[in-house]
This record gives C-alpha cells, structure tokens and sequence, in this order.
C-alpha cells in the first residue's frame, strides 16, 4: 500500500470499525458494513492497522471514546450518522426505482461502491490516483472488485465529465445519485462551484452531500477540528456556513429535498443506540439531499 493516503479517509474508517464493536451499535448496520471497515482496518499500514486488535478491548475503546469526546464533543457520533444516513437515503431510492447509477465523489476508503455493485448497480468512485491505487488494491485483496464497480482517478485541473465520459459503461441519459460525503468542505468555492455546475447539467441528477458549518463551533472546537484535518496534510477549505451552500446548489436548480441535521440526527438515531454515555452529533454537521 502506497504511504501516500488520505488519513482522514482512514481515521473515519477505524473510527466507525471501533464504534460498530458496540454490540448496540453493531446491530443498526448491515452486516456488510461492518466486515467492510474491518477489512479496510486490518489493511490500513502499520500505524493505524494496530487499531485492528487494540479496539478489541473495551476498556481501550472506552479511553478512545471519552479523548475523542474531551477533543470534540460529537465527532465520533457524526461518523455513525453519515454511514447510516447515507446507506438509507440509497436503499429508500433502490426500493423506488432500480434504474440507476451512482456516482462517488472522494470516495476515499467509502463501502457504498462495493456495496451497490454487488447489487448490480453501474458504481463510478473518484478519487486521487493515489487513494485510487490504493482502494484498487484493497478492493481487489479482500474480493469486492466486479464487474459493475469502476475506479477512476482525476488529476488536478481535470473535469468531472472528462472522468466520466472515459467509462463506456457510464450512461449521461441515466438518473445519477451523486454522492459527495465530506467532499466539498475541502475543497476551494471555485472548485466546488465548476462541480456543481457539472453535476446539474447531467440529466436527472441527484445529489446527496454532507457538509459542515464550522461557524457553528466555538472557537475551541473549530481550532480543534481544522488542526486536526491539518495535522494530515489536508485543510477545509470551502468558506461558506450552510445557508450560503444550499444558495450555492439552488443557483444550480437543485432544491434542497431532505436534510438531517446534527440535532434530529441525536435525537432519532445515536439516542436509539440506548449506549449509557450520552453522546452528541458535531455541531454543525448536516446530510442535504438534493433534486434537480
């Protein structure tokens, strides 16, 4: 495996492996799932693969849940919410309509690829060339690759459709489901702006986003979260709080059709949990779901 990774690709994955060790939280997921993150643990390098047998112990995973709780209250939970919700968004539109493809923007170390492919679903993740390398690697190690699931890099300065439009398997007159989960926080308005516009020029385009409104942090918090993304070699950089972001997509025609925020997210999902520490979602942490 390539050194050169996204870390915050694979702290979310250990996190959310750590967490579904819950026998509570463990029983809300497909099964799936929680073989996925395993899997994607165990083949991390060495200096989070580790994680693999020390969050075995519970009295480990307790000491992790209360410093990452202590660092930034909510961002261990907002990783449940993001998988969960997502995940449902998806199976609510499969059991709809059939007749679709789905499209994953910094798909990362992501199960949603693997997932829907096996289901016979046209999957299209991008990624970096490296992040590409290695979750091609992965895939094919543990078996998920077939012949519905395709992998493709973007290089700096390159169009989304330019990516697309190599796959002959990609279908434009297809309804699309456009997945960008911690996608545009990171990246600059004026890039995320050209996706966007991209995306809304696709027929029957769908678009399901997380995004985080930092201004809704303390000042403590917000340092924490952005040193945090730093420390890795990354940065959030999309200077908008959430009201600006769906401004963004309705100057695009999309209209914002769903969105779970941090506080509904606590209170119908982490609370059914019925776990004894009374955790929080990150403040600021939202899932839009959009349609053109």
């Amino acid at each position: 495996m390539s050194s050169s990774l996204s870390h915050t690709a694979a702290y979310i994955a250990v996190k959310f492996y750590g967490l579904t060790l819950n026998p509570k939280i463990n029983q809300r997921f497909d099964p799936f799932l929680t073989d996925f993150y395993k899997n994607i643990v165990q083949f991390l390098p060495k200096h989070l693969s580790w994680n693999s047998k020390a969050l075995q112990s519970q009295r480990w995973r307790s000491f992790f849940v209360r410093w990452e709780e202590f660092l930034l209250p909510g961002d261990l939970m907002h990783i449940l919410a993001r998988k969960y919700y997502i995940h449902e968004l998806l199976q609510k539109e499969y059991s709809i309509n059939k007749d679709f493809q789905l499209v994953i923007l910094g798909s990362g170390f992501d199960h949603l690829g693997a997932y829907w492919s096996k289901k016979g679903i046209p999957c299209f993740e991008i990624d970096t060339p490296k992040m590409i390398a290695n979750k091609n690697e992965f895939l094919t190690e543990f078996g998920y690759m077939n012949d519905h699931l395709n992998l493709s890099s973007i290089q700096n300065g390159q169009s989304l459709s330019s990516v697309l439009n190599q796959k002959q398997v990609y279908n434009p007159d297809t309804k699309t489901l456009f997945i960008a989960e911690g996608f545009f926080d990171y990246l600059s308005l004026k890039l995320a702006s050209s996706i966007i516009e991209e995306i809304s020029k696709r027929k029957h385009s769908v678009l399901i986003s997380t995004f985080f409104d930092l201004s809704e942090l303390n000042f403590f918090h917000r340092f924490v979260f952005t040193s945090g993304v730093a420390v890795v070699g990354e940065s959030l950089k999309l200077p908008l709080n959430k009201y600006q972001f769906i401004k963004l997509l309705e100057n695009h025609k999309f209209k914002l059709k769903t969105e779970i925020s941090y506080n509904s997210a606590k209170k119908n999902l982490i609370n059914s949990f019925n776990i004894p520490l009374d955790l929080p979602v990150l403040k600021g942490f939202y899932i839009q779901h959009y349609n053109k």
